[in-house]
């Protein structure tokens, strides 16, 4: 899908304590209040007393202001811009109808063109804690609309494009991934034991049994206390298809949530290998197992290892 541009954004507050989200989301309506405002007025543009109607009711002077020329942005949008508000701890946006606004039994509101999004045009969910501040921060905005800057913050996240800083930020990490991929395969089978158990336990889940020792069909057992949920994980340098089928035949689905298996030097037909999504059964690749090392900081623990 291609890309949007605009010159001019709006947050709303749909309602007061967004009364109005839900049903302007679903009917695909921006609602707004001004109750008191005649919708005739409107229509001809009668801003004397469409202000006369609002400072009456608005006794403070600037919050009068604001409402008035809220409402001029309101009813003077066009398709070209973009208006955003926040419902269910994501972020929404939309472009209006040309139109005029109308009125039913719930409000005054105007058509939107096409409905309200809470995705990019690439399709990511614009969740509310990961926008960026200044855009996250308009959720505290007590008036009816304000304008949204920087624009280029915006249209990016609509858009779904990184800024060129992210995008070397991935790039470098992906980097420090292959190359820790690397350095894993270099580890002695017992500082790899070592190394799987931290990343694990890094997790925050509670190791319950000896590294590497008593037990036939797993290395190490965990234990999520937040869940009330067993693991257990087998380790190996090297692996085959045929072995690793025999530890998942082996995986005893009654007591243990998951077995992850994590082999850093599989053979090519257990590398190319999918496991069935209902085994309970988790094959960590190398390179799924070197982006968890990368993840939990665990890159300065393997070069010591490896020098």
């Amino acid at each position: 899908m291609g890309s949007i541009e605009f010159d001019h954004a709006y947050y709303i507050k749909l309602g007061e304590k967004g009364k109005w989200e839900r049903s302007s989301i679903e009917e695909g309506k921006m609602r707004i209040g001004w109750t008191n405002v005649a919708l005739e007025d409107l229509r001809r543009e009668r801003w004397e007393l469409i202000e006369r109607a609002i400072r009456h009711k608005v006794k403070n002077p600037g919050s009068a202001t604001h409402d008035l020329n809220s409402l001029r942005t309101i009813h003077g949008s066009n398709h070209g811009d973009v208006w955003i508000t926040f419902s269910d701890s994501k972020l929404w946006w939309c472009r209006l109808e040309d139109g005029p606004i109308l009125e039913d039994g719930v409000s005054k509101y105007r058509l939107t063109d096409g409905g309200w999004h809470d995705r990019s045009l690439q399709g990511k969910v614009l969740l509310v804690n990961t926008l960026p501040g200044n855009i996250a921060q308009l959720q505290a905005f007590r008036a009816t609309s304000c304008t949204v800057g920087p624009l280029d913050i915006l249209r990016r996240l609509i858009n779904g494009e990184d800024t060129p800083e992210y995008a070397a930020v991935v790039e470098a990490r992906e980097e420090l991934v292959c190359r820790a991929e690397a350095l894993v395969r270099h580890l002695h089978w017992k500082d790899f034991e070592v190394l799987v158990d931290l990343v694990f336990s890094g997790a925050g889940w509670r190791r319950r049994s000896v590294v590497g020792k008593t037990m036939k069909f797993a290395d190490i057992e965990f234990e999520d206390r937040i869940n009330n949920e067993s693991y257990q994980v087998q380790v190996k340098s090297r692996s085959t298809l045929a072995e690793f089928r025999e530890y998942a035949d082996q995986f005893n689905r009654d007591e243990f949530r998951r077995l992850f298996y994590v082999v850093h030097s599989p053979d090519d037909t257990l590398a190319a290998y999918e496991v069935p999504a209902d085994s309970g059964v988790v094959l960590v690749s190398p390179r799924r197992l070197a982006a968890m090392v990368v993840d939990a900081g665990l890159v300065g623990w393997v070069l010591e290892k490896t020098v």
